[in-house]
């Protein structure tokens, strides 16, 4: 009997195994969603300022968290070109928000905010904005987050910290969706501006920018991971099947091979 309860034990074992492999929810690990690269069309102001009265600006960008799925945020970053008309103060760190229920004059509710080292990443690619300058864009990306959301629409902002003082620094490139990942993809123009210098809360970005779409390169990593088990596929069905028809076959056949050796 102690050989037919570890073989019993096996099978389960084997089952669990099957369920997990077949039909248990993947962690993804990675870029979860990010606008796109740098279009030329614009770059706008994005930074803040420890200065009184100095010069700050915010650009919030949305995204989408799949139906079905949670996300656990680890890292969010912007990539902005540098001003080449002014020497920038030595950028350390940098504030990060990710809010909902934002729209035209209104912040929605801060989900999550902090200010984290910035470790700043030249992407390699040159901006036009400042013709006849050219001008280098950086990513700035803050890491260590652990912010976990559900499904839904979320607004990113990434703001390198600066004293203010001369002009905006920084400036957060436009994207027209190319090599974006997820959703949206650099193409609803859903994003806007709130800054304390020029008097703007949360403003449309097309109010500022013209007609027509404007998104702006931002992203986020982490994990994303299935909020609900999957219904199992046919195989992962016809495998149990087979797994716990032999172990019935066993159960019944063995006993009587042991009867026989007794």
């Amino acid at each position: 009997m102690t050989v037919i309860a570890t073989k019993r034990q096996q099978l389960l074992a084997g089952l669990l195994l099957t369920w997990i492999l077949f039909c248990g929810p993947p962690a993804r690990a990675g870029i979860l969603w990010y606008n796109g690269d740098l279009d030329n069309r614009d770059a706008f102001s994005n930074q803040t300022s420890s200065s009184s009265g100095g010069i700050d600006g915010r650009i919030y960008e949305n995204f989408i968290v799949p139906a079905g799925t949670t996300w656990t945020i680890t890292s969010v970053f912007s990539n902005d070109v540098l001003n080449p008309l002014f020497s920038p103060p030595n950028t350390t760190t940098a504030s990060w928000e990710i809010r909902s229920g934002v729209s035209a004059g209104n912040g929605g509710t801060l989900l999550a905010s902090g200010d984290g080292a910035d470790v700043i990443t030249p992407t390699g690619r040159t901006s036009s904005v400042f013709a006849p300058f050219p001008a280098s864009e950086y990513t700035n990306q803050v890491n260590g987050l652990s912010v976990t959301l559900g499904a839904g629409t979320y607004w990113l902002s990434v703001a390198p910290d600066t004293d203010g003082l001369v002009n905006s620094y920084w400036n957060v490139s436009t994207t027209s969706g190319a090599n974006a990942i997820g959703n949206p993809a650099g193409n609803d123009g859903n994003s806007f501006f709130s800054s304390t210098f020029t008097g703007d809360f949360f403003t449309p970005t097309a109010s500022l920018e013209g007609p027509g779409n404007w998104d702006y390169s931002l992203g986020v990593i982490g994990t994303a991971q299935a909020s609900t088990v999957p219904e199992p596929s046919g195989a992962a069905l016809a495998l149990g099947a087979s797994l716990i028809l032999a172990g019935y076959a066993y159960r019944r056949r063995k006993p009587a091979t042991l009867a026989s050796r007794a």
